[in-house]
C-alpha cells in the first residue's frame, strides 16, 4: 500500500510539475473597416427574348423585325403613315442598403448612336448616346418600376441590325 501511495504521489507531482513548465503566449487581432452605403440595380423584365432578368445585365432579342410583320414577344406593333412602333415596357428595380435615402433618381442613356431611321424612346422621352434621359427622380427602393418602351423605325430606314444598349444609371437621392 506504501507503493501504491508513494507511485500516486509521483504521478500528481509529475502532472503538476509538467504543467507548471509549460509555455504560453497571446496574440491579437485588430480589425478596422467602414460600412459603405450601396444600391443595386436589376433589369427585372423586357419585351422580346429577354435573358438575364433579375441580374444588372439582361438582354432583348428581338429577331427579325418589320412593318408588316409580327410584333416579337413581349411587344406591341402600331404601323403609321411613315414609320412603325414597337412597344413594350422595362421593368427595373432599385435596391439599397445601409442607406438613409428615401428614393433615388433613374436615368438611360444608349450606348452607341441608334441606326439611322430608328429613334428609341422610355417613357416617352427619346434617348442619345450623348446625355441620359431622366426616367424618374422619385423611384421607390425595392419595387421594381416600369417604364414604357418604344422602338419607332422611319418606313426610310435601311434594312439593317438596330442593335443598342441603354444604359441605366440609379442615384440615390
Amino acid at each position: 500500500m506504501k507503493r501504491f501511495l508513494l507511485f500516486s504521489l509521483v504521478i500528481v507531482a509529475l502532472a503538476f510539475g509538467t504543467s507548471a513548465f509549460a509555455a504560453t503566449n497571446s496574440a491579437t487581432l485588430t480589425v478596422t473597416g467602414t460600412i459603405d452605403s450601396s444600391i443595386s440595380m436589376t433589369v427585372e423584365s423586357a419585351g422580346g427574348t429577354t435573358s438575364g432578368t433579375g441580374t444588372a445585365a439582361a438582354t432583348s432579342a428581338l429577331g427579325s423585325i418589320s412593318k408588316y410583320g409580327s410584333a416579337p414577344t413581349g411587344f406591341t406593333l402600331a404601323r403609321g403613315a411613315s414609320n412603325w412602333t414597337l412597344s413594350s415596357t422595362v421593368g427595373v428595380q432599385v435596391d439599397k442598403a445601409n442607406l438613409t435615402s428615401t428614393d433615388y433618381t433613374l436615368t438611360a442613356q444608349l450606348g452607341s448612336a441608334p441606326a439611322s431611321g430608328v429613334t428609341w424612346k422610355l417613357n416617352g422621352s427619346t434617348l442619345s448616346d450623348s446625355a441620359a434621359t431622366t426616367l424618374t427622380s422619385t423611384g421607390t427602393y425595392g419595387s421594381t418600376g416600369s417604364y414604357s418602351w418604344d422602338i419607332v423605325v422611319a418606313d426610310s430606314a435601311a434594312a439593317a441590325a438596330i442593335d443598342n444598349t441603354i444604359n441605366f444609371t440609379a442615384t440615390s437621392n
